[in-house]
């Protein structure tokens, strides 16, 4: 099932795909990684919904992207640095579908030419995904932690880099599971659970 909103705002990601990251062979990728942000379920009016907000005592994310506000960063201050479409974008403005897209997509591109040591396609783009929800320096220390674990291949994601973390296992209060499994789950589910059904609507 495709979400309602998710047909009025696919036709804007595909022009923002092809406007800053034309070489993007997967951009269902990008799709299902709106409804990992936005969707609780598939028919909750959240989901691929611009307005849509998370609000708890750590963090504030809002938009298509759940772009993050917190007292240690302002990923919205940091989004007007990722391409220069986004240079002007003003709070007052923060709930823009198209210019949440953009934040979205030049962050990942920015984040997958950071991941060049991937092994393969796939594997570079779970570790920008894993970057995007944990942060670049993480998936750098999980790849570290990763290179000094007998058997574990730094450049693969799957059964490598995915099972060794420095990140907590415990559950956080206000989220129910711990950073290590959210971060997990974050990338497969956009990669396993939610893409497909996207190759076929885009």
């Amino acid at each position: 099932m495709i979400p309602a909103l998710a047909q009025v705002y696919l036709p804007v990601l595909t022009t923002v795909v092809l406007s800053l990251w034309p070489a993007m062979p997967d951009p269902a990728l990008l799709a299902a990684q709106v409804e990992q942000e936005t969707c609780v379920s598939l028919t909750h009016r959240k989901c691929w919904n611009p307005r849509a907000e998370l609000k708890t005592s750590r963090e504030y994310g809002f938009g298509l992207g759940q772009l993050t506000v917190t007292k240690r960063f302002d990923n919205f201050k940091a989004a007007r640095g990722w391409d220069k479409s986004l240079a002007g974008w003003q709070w007052e403005q923060r709930y823009d579908p198209q210019m949440q897209l953009r934040a979205l997509v030049a962050y990942d591109r920015n984040l997958y030419r950071s991941v060049a040591f991937a092994a393969s396609e796939l594997d570079r783009y779970a570790f920008m995904f894993s970057a995007y929800n944990g942060g670049l320096g993480g998936v750098l220390k999980d790849r570290q932690l990763c290179k000094a674990t007998f058997g574990c291949d730094p450049s693969r994601w799957v059964g490598h880099v995915e099972l060794t973390s420095f990140r907590a296992r415990t559950a956080v209060k206000g989220y129910g599971k711990s950073f290590f499994e959210i971060n997990r789950e974050y990338v497969h589910n956009i990669m396993v659970v939610r893409a497909p059904k996207y190759r076929e609507a885009m």
